[in-house]
Order: structure tokens, then C-alpha cells, then sequence
């Protein structure tokens, strides 16, 4: 297996990222929640703060 890549990567992270990948994080979790939900309103809720995430996250990550 070619680990260079994933070295690359990992050595190209700097503390700006950080907000983007914590943003990332909890837009996945909130995913996770979702389906473990059984309230629609709650789902939707979840959805939407998970969708905001991510694009807060896009954002952050392209405007550097």
C-alpha cells in the first residue's frame, strides 16, 4: 500500500484547517443523529444545523 499520499496530505495541514475539519466533524455527527432521531421536526433541525456545517466548513476551507 502507497502511504505517500496520505503523508503528503497530513504534512500539508496547518492550524487553519482546523476550523473546516472540526466544522466537517460535526456536521457528521449531527448526520449520525439524524437517523437515530425519530422526531421529524428534530431530523429536519439536525439536517439543516449538519447542512450549515458543511457549508461553513466549504467556506472556510476555499477562502484562505
Amino acid at each position: 500500500m502507497n502511504l505517500d499520499k496520505i503523508k503528503e496530505f497530513f504534512s500539508n495541514l496547518s492550524a487553519h484547517d482546523l476550523p473546516a475539519g472540526g466544522a466537517g466533524l460535526a456536521g457528521i455527527l449531527l448526520i449520525v443523529l439524524i437517523f437515530k432521531t425519530g422526531k421529524l421536526v428534530f431530523r429536519f433541525l439536525y439536517l439543516l444545523i449538519a447542512v450549515g456545517l458543511f457549508a461553513g466548513a466549504w467556506w472556510w476551507h476555499t477562502h484562505r
